[in-house]
């Protein structure tokens, strides 16, 4: 009878182990001056699909008090939900929004659950960013131009003035990628070569990677050139012609086949 009731716990135990490890649920917490929270989920799980609404994992509507604080998201209906729900080969791409905020809000999450290796089918996180015009001048990691949320577990977004000059929407990514390897960061050497760096009136790019689009940016956050590749190619000394553009520090943002991004500060002398 012991030993029945030995393989019987066993068994439970086996079972908790592997459900622990069947879902992966983030929080994204926000509190604004006033002390008012709020809070968004992004929930991986292999019972959740990439398309559709899953009312399982709460992706439904959500009816808000329209008078108080609150943060969401849009789900694919097209109504406003605090839940993202995919399945182990979706990438969250959250565009968060606000209503009845002040400045400045605190911005907060578990960083532990983006460090960590766990068994399948959660895997690892490796690359969780923040990006709007904000956080791309003001952030910990100055070679994305993002927030990496996996150096730190809270952030502050503060009231700004140059660009949208306004926090919302706030575009979160969690990214599982297989392709890159856990701790492997994106780094533009690995395929980007670019050169003269100064330059006067253009700069040669060449890629061992298929580029999808490059982008160029104002130290100010203002888009300046935006070239997209419908077939992503690969750049054999592609020649951008920056013109007119007045002499000063840009940034050059990098998207791959892979939608993963790399950024290059360039310094235009006339």
């Amino acid at each position: 009878m012991k030993k029945l009731a030995l393989i019987f716990i066993l068994c439970l135990l086996s079972t908790f182990s592997e459900a622990q490890y069947s879902q992966w649920k983030f929080h994204i917490a926000f509190e604004d001056a006033t002390g008012a929270k709020d809070t968004i989920w992004a929930i991986w799980d292999t019972l959740a699909t990439s398309t559709g609404v899953d009312t399982i994992f709460g992706e439904g509507p959500v009816h808000m008090d329209y008078s108080k604080f609150n943060v969401f998201i849009g789900n694919p209906n097209s109504d406003t939900t605090k839940v993202s729900a995919l399945d182990f080969l979706g990438s969250h791409q959250l565009y968060v929004y606000a209503i009845n905020y002040q400045y400045p809000i605190t911005i907060s999450w578990d960083s532990s659950l983006l460090n960590v290796s766990l068994p399948p089918p959660v895997g690892y996180v490796n690359y969780a960013r923040i990006q709007n015009d904000y956080f791309f001048l003001v952030n910990n990691d100055n070679f994305i131009q993002q927030f990496n949320m996996r150096l730190d577990n809270h952030v502050l977004a503060p009231p700004y003035n140059w660009g949208s000059q306004t926090q919302f929407p706030m575009e979160f990514y969690l990214i599982r990628d297989p392709s890159i390897g856990y701790n492997d960061p994106l780094l533009k050497d690995k395929y980007l070569q670019i050169f003269p760096n100064p330059f006067e009136q253009s700069i040669n790019i060449s890629s061992s990677d298929e580029i999808s689009s490059i982008e160029v940016f104002s130290a100010i956050g203002e888009q300046i050139i935006n070239k997209v590749f419908l077939n992503p190619i690969i750049l054999h000394n592609y020649n951008l012609q920056f013109g007119d553009i007045q002499p000063g520090v840009y940034f050059i943002k990098f998207t791959n086949d892979k939608k993963q991004l790399a950024y290059e500060k360039v310094i235009k002398l006339h």
